[in-house]
């Protein structure tokens, strides 16, 4: 019954855990350039990595008795003994990369280490050379990667659209340009550059893939210790809002994920901003090499550090510091020159007069509520009103609130229970996917434009879908492959939060809708009904919970959220009964 796997199975098994996506591939290649000793490395990416990813460096390359070990298993010339391990000073270091990449795609590699013009090249399919040649080309190494996940069909079948799978790849190539901001770096996805990075500085970096205007948003940060030292730079704390874009943290410049970590940034800011925010940040932590242990995952993301608890209190002991050091927080400026000559000594100063009411009696109880501005009061208006039956009869209580979330009414025999949240959400959902529709809209002009800072590939996601924002009011002063500004909103969003709307549409895949949704239409009025950046109130009063019920019911489909969970429950005379037996 027990028997061992073959080769080619074993290949698969372990690729599909290094190589999860073309992103992946995308991530090896340009770090096996890197420990390479590279200072220039162009990619070239074909339909998002499906046809080809090709990464070319001018590194120091390799002979052809090394080629042809390369692309086997556990083949490295990172490391010789276990005990190097424990001071990892390059990128790669499981020989598993180029052999995981070959088994599931037809594989090139050029490369030569002398300066002679002549590369030594082989071919790689389903992990098995097939071909070997020479060719013209100079000291460095060209890996070609073409038709991934070619032999395994289930795999390539579960690829998102083009569009994300080309912004996992550029969130890749970001991630390890802004960690090596002295290397040149270019991208080309279809024969048109992304982006073409020069040596640089870290700001100088940053700023190029972001947008200049990241420059009045970041403050620097740096401390240095016996155990870590820590350089980069922090988001201000005005800057920060719900999303977690723009968190960059780097160890020994290898990127890494850390909750932990990351926790320590948030708990830096507390007082400073609201605490559902998240901060922003591209941080360095240098720590010696052997006091971390990066052999945790194959992604090499996850990192155990050899004295955690101090790393946490130092990085939040730096963020703490930096805020105060740079001013982020308010305080009281006696510097001012203010004109005091208006005021004179000699003039006297009257009392301010105080009216009141002499008739006013606390403990008289004035049944009377005054209609406030409701979160919806621009939205279509129904004629329905199933309050109407009990408004004739006052002895009636026609509806109350349980919880701030439930709100528990009835009908003529039944008894209901309404979802608040997900009414709105209904109500919101229809209305949008009616407006898409309309020539005009309603727009809420800004007296100060908006700017949203968004790399290359993002803007391309969000321009697919200016037509429809336009439709729903959304007015754009700038909207090109390079910057976005907004100088009108839809009135239902809070417009400090406006770019978390934009957020949520790049994270949800907009481009992605046709797996879950009829037209994308449907899919962006879904999205934008349950966004956290709408105006909705944590409670409201009885009449603006009456304005929701009734358009509630005047929808198209009152029962059900768009997500088809279910908005209310009815309990009929008979149940009742049945349970007071």
């Amino acid at each position: 019954m027990i028997r061992e796997l073959e080769y080619d199975v074993i290949n698969k098994i372990a690729a599909g855990e290094v190589v999860q996506r073309p992103s992946s591939v995308v991530k090896e290649l340009i770090e096996n350039s890197l420990d390479s000793g590279a200072d220039s490395i162009e990619v070239t990416i074909i339909d998002a990595g499906k046809s080809l990813i090709q990464v070319n460096d001018n590194g120091s390359g390799m002979n052809l008795s090394d080629i042809k070990l390369c692309y086997k298993k556990h083949t490295t010339s990172k490391i010789f003994h276990s005990e190097d391990l424990l001071k990892l000073s390059t990128k790669g270091f499981r020989g598993e990369a180029l052999s995981s990449i070959g088994s599931v795609s037809k594989m090139k590699i050029s490369s030569s280490n002398n300066k002679k013009g002549v590369r030594n090249v082989i071919r790689v399919e389903n992990g098995v050379k097939v071909n070997q040649y020479e060719e013209s080309g100079l000291k460095g190494t060209l890996i070609s990667v073409q038709n991934l996940f070619y032999n395994v069909p289930a795999r390539r079948k579960f690829l998102k659209s083009e569009n994300v799978e080309l912004r996992h790849i550029i969130e890749e190539f970001i991630r390890l340009s802004i960690s090596h901001f002295d290397i040149s770096f270019s991208i080309k996805h279809n024969g048109k550059h992304v982006y073409s990075l020069n040596p640089s500085n870290l700001k100088e970096r940053v700023n190029r893939i972001f947008g200049k205007s990241i420059d009045n948003k970041i403050v620097k940060i740096f401390e240095e210790t016996p155990i870590a030292k820590i350089n980069g730079f922090i988001y201000k704390p005005e800057y920060l809002n719900k999303s977690r874009k723009y968190q960059y943290l780097f160890v020994n410049k290898r990127f890494v994920k850390s909750s932990y970590l990351n926790h320590s940034i948030t708990k830096s800011y507390y007082g400073l901003t609201a605490e559902e925010n998240q901060p922003s940040y591209f941080i360095f932590l240098d720590v010696p090499e052997n006091s971390i242990d990066v052999n945790v995952h194959p992604t090499k993301t996850e990192v155990k550090f050899e004295d955690e608890k101090s790393i946490y209190a130092i990085i939040r002991s730096s963020v703490r510091h930096s805020l105060g050091k740079f001013n982020i927080m308010p305080n009281i400026d006696f510097s001012n020159n203010v004109n005091l000559s208006n005021l004179s000594l000699n003039k006297k100063i009257k009392p301010p007069s105080v009216d009141f009411d002499k008739d006013f009696n606390p403990f008289l109880v004035i049944n009377k509520e005054k209609n406030t501005d409701s979160y919806i009061s621009h939205e279509f208006k129904s004629d329905i009103n199933i309050f109407d039956d009990s408004k004739n009869d006052q002895s009636i209580f026609s509806h109350f609130n349980l919880s701030d979330r439930f709100v528990i009414t009835k009908t003529r025999s039944d008894l209901v229970i309404i979802d608040m949240k997900r009414a709105r959400y209904r109500v919101f959902y229809e209305r949008f996917l009616k407006e898409i529709s309309n020539n005009n809209n309603f727009s809420q002009k800004l007296m100060f434009p908006i700017r949203l800072d968004y790399n290359k590939s993002e803007l391309r996601i969000l321009s697919s879908v200016k037509d429809q924002l336009t439709h729903l009011g959304f007015s754009f002063s700038v909207f090109n492959i390079n910057k976005l500004e907004l100088d009108g909103v839809h009135p239902s969003f809070d417009h400090d939060l406006i770019d978390l709307l934009f957020e949520e549409l790049l994270e949800n895949q907009i481009l992605n809708y046709k797996k879950t949704s009829s037209s994308l239409n449907d899919y962006l009025s879904k999205l934008m009904a349950k966004s956290k950046s709408l105006l909705k109130k944590t409670k409201s009063s009885k009449l603006e919970q009456e304005e929701l019920i009734n358009q509630l019911f005047a929808c198209a489909e009152s029962s059900l959220c768009p997500d088809k969970k279910k908005i209310f429950h009815t309990i009929d005379l008979d149940y009742l009964k049945k349970i007071f037996k």
